[in-house]
């Protein structure tokens, strides 16, 4: 403390500063005044902060395609919200609701693993403020779920692994009320049943995150619940969206209609750049985890990744020493054009691929299940991607 007041006072002399702080009375009323010095500064510094917010926030919402607000932005009570589980649902959500919605997003950090997310009270406080909740669904964020029949008022859900109609344990519940959406899960997916989490917020911290390591430590099948990255699944969704936000405040049902028209453009317009990418050659890859299934898909690029590697790798146990030197074999005579890596869930496995791969001179692509740095809309994830797949194939 007594060199912080001397760094902070440097215009007297040290061994004079020394001499005042250690009489007890300056030193007493030197540290309250610093004290509430800093306690000013911070109010301040928080002042700035909000104000800066909001003007960015006024910035942004000019732009549909704006990037989600965040978990702790206080919201326009005048106008719908929507929580999503993760920020690249958001960035749908923003993108046709535009500066006429609120975006509230659980997963919104590279650090963060939407799989293993520890749900918060906060997360359960901003569930309530909602009318809209917008869930991947297919056991990839069951914590989601599990908030949303944890509260009194339960928005509309909106399932895209449902609306996706890629996974055969799906009826046409995606888009629903949240105890209506719980009934659909519990008799068509192939899960544990979640228990109901405590309103406590420690227990709530851990309830969720506990209910989906569980289901999560089991494959999926030959299911692939990986849906943001089918361009097709993001459309509809976003259609869901509009109509939702439309039913919840009609008076801005035009420009809800008009985001998501071209919001649709924009999809469609990256398809097309998607599949010029493997019209050139034929290009096939290997991937540590089957995130980018679908649009590898779209991009004409065929995924060559070993069955066994792909079932053991969804396993506690991981991938056996025998599937790993096969795995590895492909890498080093150049059998695949390209590897794949999960940039948030690196391990030991997926680390020694990448490096063999460099060293074979395959080239490494890596995907991400949240916006990554820069990247503030949907359409951009799918553009970033798209552009590294076409950069590492030239």
């Amino acid at each position: 403390m007594i060199n912080a007041l001397i760094n902070k006072y440097a215009f007297f002399s040290r061994p004079l500063l020394l001499r005042l702080l250690k009489t007890p009375t300056i030193a007493g009323v030197t540290l309250t005044m610093s004290l509430l010095g800093g306690l000013t500064g911070c109010q301040k510094q928080t002042d700035n902060q909000s104000t800066s917010n909001q003007s960015a926030s006024k910035q942004s919402a000019s732009n549909s395609s704006a990037t989600t607000v965040s978990s702790n932005t206080v919201i326009d009570t005048q106008l719908p919200t929507v929580y999503a589980t993760t920020n690249v649902w958001g960035s749908v959500a923003k993108a046709v609701g535009g500066d006429k919605v609120n975006v509230i997003v659980g997963v919104d950090d590279l650090s963060q693993d939407p799989h293993d997310y520890q749900a918060t009270a906060t997360d359960k406080l901003n569930i309530t403020k909602s009318a809209v909740m917008l869930v991947n669904g297919g056991g990839y964020d069951d914590w989601g779920m599990s908030l949303a029949q944890s509260v009194s008022h339960k928005p509309v859900v909106i399932n895209a692994v449902a609306l996706s109609g890629l996974s055969p344990n799906t009826d046409n519940a995606a888009d629903e009320p949240a105890s209506e959406q719980h009934q659909h899960d519990t008799q068509h997916e192939t899960k544990t049943a979640h228990p109901q989490p405590s309103d406590h917020p420690h227990v709530l911290s851990e309830g969720p995150s506990e209910v989906h390591s569980e289901v999560h430590s089991h494959s999926h099948g030959d299911f692939n619940e990986h849906v943001f990255f089918s361009l097709d699944t993001a459309k509809k969704v976003a259609e869901a969206v509009n109509k939702q936000l439309a039913a919840t405040s009609p008076a801005n049902q035009a420009i809800y209609a008009k985001n998501t028209q071209h919001f649709i453009q924009q999809i469609d317009a990256l398809k097309v750049k998607a599949k010029q990418i493997g019209q050139q050659k034929a290009i096939t890859a290997f991937a540590t985890e089957p995130v980018i299934g679908y649009l590898l898909a779209d991009m004409g690029i065929k995924d060559v990744t070993p069955k066994a590697y792909v079932v053991q790798s969804e396993t506690d146990a991981g991938v056996s020493v025998k599937v790993l030197n096969d795995s590895k074999s492909l890498l080093s005579n150049k059998q695949v054009g390209l590897l794949v890596v999960n940039a948030q869930t690196e391990d030991a496995t997926s680390k020694q691929l990448i490096t063999l791969a460099k060293a074979s001179t395959v080239p490494v692509v890596a995907v991400y299940e949240t916006l990554p740095d820069g990247v503030t809309s949907y359409t951009q994830f799918i553009e970033k991607t798209l552009d590294d797949f076409a950069a590492a194939t030239r």
